[in-house]
């Protein structure tokens, strides 16, 4: 965070400014929503782990009746993913275990390359998408069993060698959590995560604290792919136990929250592990999140990716690097980052559109991101 009386009189200045700065905000999200057909959304800005804007918009319902905000908790896809990591990572630091500890020691099962079964699957490859492990959406592996020539792994490169990007990488988070607390994923980060840092959020939308704002998944059409009343139902289709082994798919794209949810989060990484007296995870930890993962010194990854640790790097932007992650499902896109040389954190969501990418981020985020250098004060 940045620091100096300057600053401070400058943030003084922005704060009496802000509602004016509403106001126009308030149109410019309503005319960049609605140029590309959303259905519903929102979008919450936050400096230095404080919110200067938050706004609903449109619809959280296909016959859109009923009106989105910034607490209404859409399905937000592989944004799961990072939030996940930020209490694997916790238990890590808690139980004093090293990112390059192997995966199969902590869950239990075997986790290894039949190719390559000297080279072990570790957390931080996990975590940066090096595991050798493909893209995949087939999530409950035999793992005991497997064999030269199974599509969960290639054949022709060993883990920490190349990156790409895979889900089953994401569902692995779970099974880690699950593995090293004893308790179902949604029972940790209830407790560890969400609850210290006030966010109504849930793997499962029946196990909200508060189920009464959730919006129907829509289509890229803006049609409907499952009413909110139907994802509430499917409680009874749903695990809350600790296991392992059958819980590898859960942390892949299955978290329910809201954009002032997700802002809270991202804040605290910001704000290197804290937000507001809260600390979940050390400011050393956060930077390491933040770092090429084969430029440590005795790191088991050897290659570059687009991720840290489970953090995306968006570079090319006003006000320097953005980390953070994105989800996208069905005809939903959801993003937070965060961008430390500014202090600037960002919660989007649209629900019920065709998201188009620049350098593989919805160019929705990307608006938001430019036009969010606003509100950094001038030093």
């Amino acid at each position: 965070m940045r620091r100096g009386i300057a600053f401070l009189l400058a943030l003084m200045i922005l704060t009496a400014a802000l509602p004016a700065m509403a106001e126009e905000w308030d149109v410019f999200v309503r005319e960049k929503f609605a140029a590309r057909k959303v259905v519903g959304g929102a979008v919450v800005i936050a400096l230095d782990g404080q919110v200067v804007y938050s706004k609903g918009f449109g619809y959280k319902d296909a016959r859109q009746s009923q009106p989105a905000t910034s607490d209404t908790c859409f399905r937000v896809a592989s944004v799961t993913k990072l939030v996940s990591a930020i209490g694997l990572l916790q238990l890590m630091e808690q139980k004093g275990l090293g990112l390059d500890t192997k995966v199969s020691d902590i869950v239990g099962f075997r986790v290894e390359n039949p190719s390559f079964p000297e080279t072990s699957v570790t957390v931080r490859q996990v975590l940066s998408h090096t595991t050798s492990i493909p893209s995949t959406n087939y999530y409950f592996p035999s793992w005991d069993t497997m064999g030269v020539g199974t599509p969960y792994f290639s054949e022709d490169y060993a883990p920490g060698e190349k990156y790409v990007y895979s889900n089953l990488n994401g569902g692995l988070i779970g099974a880690m959590i699950e593995a090293l607390s004893g308790q179902s994923v949604n029972s940790y980060m209830q407790e560890n995560v969400f609850a210290p840092l006030g966010v109504n959020a849930a793997y499962q939308a029946a196990l909200l604290p508060d189920t009464g704002d959730i919006a129907d998944r829509l289509n890229k059409d803006g049609t409907l792919h499952q009413t909110a009343g139907y994802a509430l139902r499917s409680i009874e289709n749903y695990d809350d136990t600790c296991n392992p082994r059958q819980h590898t798919n859960i942390t892949v794209g299955s978290l329910y929250i809201s954009v002032n949810g997700l802002i809270r989060i991202i804040s605290m990484l910001e704000g290197g592990g804290e937000v507001d007296g809260v600390r979940i995870l050390s400011e050393d930890m956060v930077n390491t999140m933040m770092l090429d993962q084969d430029t440590i010194p005795g790191t088991s990854v050897h290659c570059k990716g687009r991720y840290g640790l489970c953090l995306d790097r968006v570079k090319n932007m006003p006000g320097g690097t953005w980390y953070g992650h994105q989800g996208r499902l069905n005809g939903l896109s959801a993003n937070i980052y965060f961008q430390p040389d500014t202090g600037l954190s960002i919660a989007v969501i649209a629900n019920g559109y065709t998201a188009y990418t620049i350098d593989e981020v919805v160019s929705i985020a990307r608006v938001f991101m430019e036009k969010g250098q606003e509100f950094v004060p001038a030093e």
